[in-house]
Formats: structure tokens, sequence, C-alpha cells
């Protein structure tokens, strides 16, 4: 925790409902252990669990210690002092007298340090069904007397907009929207920060970010791993187009392609994001490609089988492990820009981002194919943070040939000190800080689920097959000929700017067609160590 400081007039208690759940135990307790061993956490905090299973403090210690990142020789004291502020509470989530109980040791803990403003916040790592009862019943027991109340919301949201919309009644006339955070622990404010100080600050890409310049922006979020047995259940029943599509990737979106706004403060920001949600057309099934990934045949390992064939999936699901869409947006700026939608489950690699791609130079006869090359701006938050620009520069030598080059910003390796905090760990204490920024305001959820809510309901109710992909490819073709006749170009040299040895490829290979049917990941060169 931070140093002490004699002058803190303030408490700190931290709920932590559904801890016995995946997300409690596989991201959330390992980010506070995270900001605890770092000194970020602010003083007088106590962290509290409460679930229906009972749970004994040095049972669930033992439960989260293989995703936690011991040292040991350094951590072992300051991880038992860490476990001396979790204390674990036993209740169900729809009785209300339970919910007194919470509050009972709380208000102990806040008792015995009478600092002037006691603040609690309540994090919902629960699923959708108990959302309404839970925050009625923190409402009515848990609130602080003397501080602030906040309440953190995990994905997904609903199922659909009528079942959000219900939700939303209930959380806005429980708590104020400066009360509530709705979580999306995937955004990278890195990256995000980097973009708009290039786009705001750089007559460059001012300039050029829009219409007339964009030819098509793809969102991807990529995973080469099957579906948990861990999360098979969620996954299930909410499938990926809830799961990433309908919070993460439609944030992203909107903060990639929102005007300035017209100030600096939060809710400046959050209206911009609203209004150009609102401009976003509502989703057919004309614009989207479902898949759902299949053995491959070639496969030793008996997890990388198909999606129906592993034991904890029923063999008659057709939920989709893979979707791509294409949206438009009706606005000055962007109408006519495609924006796709990319997000599988056992595809070739794991990589999350953004590629703005622009238009190819017209009438260029410096090589004989320019008019077909693009350059590219991409923003990456996984595996690594990095945004850089696809380029093409002239070749060494006499001849007049481009090649493939890089204009690269890394973000997360700029100086000492400059790596700072993961993903998870900045949202967490943004809610600490009271910082909305990077989370969704009540109303863009609800304009979300406005766009994807008809495509949600036809996929449920007709239950059309989904298009099956081999384990390992990049997913169903129909998926890449939608997004080519959107205006997006594919190029095998995709994974140009991830090879170490060379960046040296011609347009001519760069346009080897790539899609499922290139099957299984490339092979990366591996440069050769230095004599």
């Amino acid at each position: 925790m931070l140093p002490n400081d004699p002058h803190n007039e303030e408490t700190y208690s931290l709920v932590i409902l559904g801890a016995s759940g995946v997300v409690a135990r596989q991201k959330l307790f390992p980010a506070l252990w995270t900001l605890f061993r770092d000194n970020r956490l602010p003083q007088n905090l106590r962290i509290f669990t409460f679930c229906r299973t009972p749970l004994q403090t040095k049972i669930f210690r033992l439960q989260v210690l293989p995703y936690m990142s011991l040292d040991r020789t350094k951590d072992p004291d300051k991880y038992n002092r860490f476990w001396k502020i979790v204390e674990c509470v036993q209740g169900d989530y729809d009785k209300t007298d339970h919910f007194g109980s919470l509050g009972n040791p709380i208000l102990e803990y806040e008792e015995h340090h009478p600092q002037s403003q006691a603040n609690r916040i309540f994090y919902l790592a629960l699923p959708p069904v108990v959302f309404d009862a839970v925050v009625l019943n923190i409402s009515r027991k848990c609130g602080s007397p003397t501080g602030w109340t906040r309440i953190v919301v995990e994905k997904p949201f609903a199922r659909d907009d009528l079942t959000y919309k219900a939700f939303q009644n209930t959380l806005c006339n429980c708590f104020k929207e400066s009360q509530i955070f709705l979580m999306d622990h995937l955004l990278s404010k890195r990256v995000l920060q980097n973009f708009m100080a290039l786009r705001y600050a750089n007559h460059l890409w001012a300039a050029t970010l829009n219409n007339q310049h964009v030819a098509a922006v793809m969102v991807s979020v990529k995973c080469e791993n099957p579906v948990r047995a861990s999360r098979s259940e969620y996954f299930n029943q909410f499938g990926i187009i809830r799961d990433l599509m309908t919070n993460h990737m439609m944030q992203m979106l909107a903060l990639l392609v929102m005007d300035q706004p017209y100030g600096n403060t939060t809710e400046d920001l959050r209206s911009e994001r609203l209004a150009t949600l609102r401009q976003v057309l509502t989703l057919n099934m004309n614009d989207i490609i479902i898949g759902q990934y299949r053995n491959n045949r070639r496969e030793e390992d008996p997890a990388k089988c198909g999606y129906a064939e592993h034991n904890y999936i029923p063999k008659d699901s057709f939920q989709p492990t893979f979707a791509l869409v294409v949206l438009s947006i009706n606005n000055r700026r962007w109408s006519g820009v495609p924006f796709i939608l990319r997000a599988g489950k056992a595809l070739n690699d794991s990589k999350s981002e953004v590629r703005i791609q622009y238009k190819p130079v017209e009438n260029c006869d410096m090589y004989a194919d320019s008019d077909e090359a693009r350059n590219e701006l991409v923003l990456r938050w996984h595996p690594t943070e990095e945004v850089f620009m696809r380029v093409r520069l002239k070749r060494p030598g006499e001849d007049l040939s481009l090649r493939e080059a890089e204009l690269n910003l890394r973000v997360d390796d700029r100086g000492p000190g400059a790596r700072g905090l993961d993903r998870y760990c900045s949202s967490i204490m943004d809610v600490f800080n009271g910082d909305q920024t990077y989370f969704m305001r009540t109303d863009e959820q609800c304009e979300i689920w406005r766009i994807f809510s008809p495509i949600l309901t036809t996929i449920e109710v007709d239950r059309p097959r989904p298009l099956f992909y081999d384990f390992g490819s990049r997913g169903p073709p129909q998926a890449y000929q939608l997004a080519s006749r959107a205006g997006f170009a594919f190029f095998a040299s995709d994974e140009w700017h991830e090879s170490e040895e060379t960046l040296e490829y011609t347009l001519k290979k760069s346009r080897i067609p790539i899609g499922p049917h290139t099957a299984l990941k490339p092979v990366r060169v591996k440069p050769q160590p230095e004599v």
C-alpha cells in the first residue's frame, strides 16, 4: 500500500461479489495483489468477498495461488500481509438480510478506523441473472453513510436491448451515473491515449482520418485457444458476440471514430462517444458471418478438437465461436467507410488490434501495382502494446522498386518507469480514483444493444448453423469474402510487422491470398544471434 499518511482521512472497503467465480479468482485477485505489492492501493483498505459458496480465507488463498505472480525470494511476507486485509462473507444474492450481514463487518471495520470519510466499492463479478437483486440489496443495506459508494459491473451487461433496459432502470434508480462503472478490462489506455495524441495533436492524422482518405477499418480480437472448460457454461450461454463485440470492441470503435470532444472533461468525451454510437446503423443478418471451430484432424492435443466435441459443451450446440460483422456510420466524416469487427476462438494466432486502412494512391506510376498498395495505421494492444504504420519506401539499390517499412512507436517500454500498469490494474485504480473516462455510460451501452439486438434475436430464435472452420485457421472463408466485398484488402503481409528478420516484402508477394484455406499459423523466422 501507499506509505502511511498521518493526514489521511479516508477508509476504503472493496466488496467482491461472486468471489468464487472465474473472474475473481483468475483476474481480480491477481490484479489486487499486483497493486498491493507495488504499493498502489490506498491506505486503510479492507477487501471483503461475498458469494453463496462458504469461503475461508486460508482455503481461498490456495485456490487463487496458481494465478498470482509471486517471487518466492521477495514476496512471501508481503503476500501474507495482503491476505490479512481480506475477509470472507457468505450469503445469498437475493436475500436482503444477508446484505445486512455483509454491512456489519464493513461498518465494524470503519468504526475501528474513525476517519471522516468511509468509501465503499462493490464489484459485481456475477452473471446478469442476479444483477437486479444485488443492485437493489446493495442500495438498501450497504451504501456508505459518510463517503462515496461506487458499483462496478462486469460484462456481459445483459442479453439484448430488452433485458438491458430493465437492468439499466434498476441500476439508475439505485445509483447515480457518477457511481456506475461498466468494466472493460481488455481496454488498453496506453494505446488509446497514444492514438488520441496522434489524431488530435498531429496534422498528418487529423486531416486524413475521414472518408476521403480511409478505405476501411477492422477491429480484431483473435484467440488461438479453444473455449476453456472453466468458461464453457458462460460462453455457451452468451457466445462470442456478447462476450466481446457488445462491450469492448464497440467501445474501441467509438473512441477511434468519435469527433474531438468540445472540452477535456470525462463527460465531454463520453457524450461525444454516445453521439457516435447513435450514428451507427442497426445490423441485419446480411452484415454478419458466424462460424464455429471444428477438428482439423491434424492436432495431437485432445483439447484442440471441435467446439461441440468438447466434453463440457452440448453436442448439438450452435453457439458461434467466430463472428465478423460490417458496420456503417451515418455521418459526414465516416459515411461510406466499412467498420469491420472480427472476433474468434481457436484461430491461427492470438492478436488484438485495430487496422485503419487507407485508400491506395491514385495515378502513381512509380510501381506497376502501386494502385493496389495501401497504408495502414495499426493500434495493437495484445500481445504487445504498440502503434505503428505500414508504409512503402524504395528498396536499396539503383532500381526503383518498393518495399514495406514501418513507422513504429512502442508504447510499453519507452524509458525507465514507462511501462506502468497493465489493463486490469489500471481499470481498478480508475475506480478508486473515480475516473470514468474509459468506462461506458449506461446510455452508451443502450445504443450498443440497439445495434446488435436484431441479429442476436434472429440467431437465438432461428438457430442458423454456424459455418465450420478448422481449428487453427483464420476462420470461415465467407467472412473474409464479406469483408473484401465491403472494401477491406487482405494481404499476406498482415504478419509483416512480426517478422524479426526482414520487412522486405514486394507487393506481388504481399498479395498472396490469405484466409482459412491457407490453414495454419505462418512460420516465423527467428533472427540469428549476433556474432
